[in-house]
């Protein structure tokens, strides 16, 4: 598994705003993230439910991904598998801290499949670790910008 983590200074309220505000990602995020839009385009992010699919271009890899929750707490979706060989689920979890002043924004993939095992954060997985606390330290300072 593939984890980065990084503490806002933004309710996970104001965090999860800024998250699902694909429109916006051009003006704090530019590198790792580049679509996130619903299949069905009459629907936004925030009203995605768990079975909705959603369009995504992550790193350059275009695909459709199945949403599995979008909670205050939890915005997740199930990649598709690659060849039979790997699938990926890939979670943005906003919990509250300092009695809910902050929040601790957690980014995770958790691998699965024959090979998931070379996606390792020491393995194939560094450059994928590197772009989680790019785009959590994005989200960082979008977020308590908009404070």
């Amino acid at each position: 598994m593939i984890e980065n983590q990084v503490e806002i200074a933004a309710s996970p309220a104001q965090v999860r705003e800024a998250l699902l505000d694909f429109s916006k990602y051009p003006e704090w995020h530019t590198s790792f993230i580049k679509l996130l839009q619903p299949e069905d385009e009459t629907k936004s992010l925030r009203s995605l439910q768990p079975g909705d699919k959603i369009k995504c271009d992550i790193d350059g890899m275009k695909f459709t991904a199945e949403i599995k929750e979008n909670s205050d707490s939890l915005f997740q979706w199930q990649g598709p598998p690659v060849f039979g060989l790997i699938a990926g689920l890939h979670s943005f979890h906003m919990e509250p801290a300092n009695n809910g002043s902050s929040t601790i924004f957690k980014q995770t993939e958790k691998f699965s499949g024959p090979i998931s095992f070379l996606m390792g954060p020491s393995l194939l997985g560094r450059k994928m670790l590197g772009q989680f606390g790019q785009f959590n330290q994005d989200l960082k300072d979008r977020a308590e910008a908009l404070k």
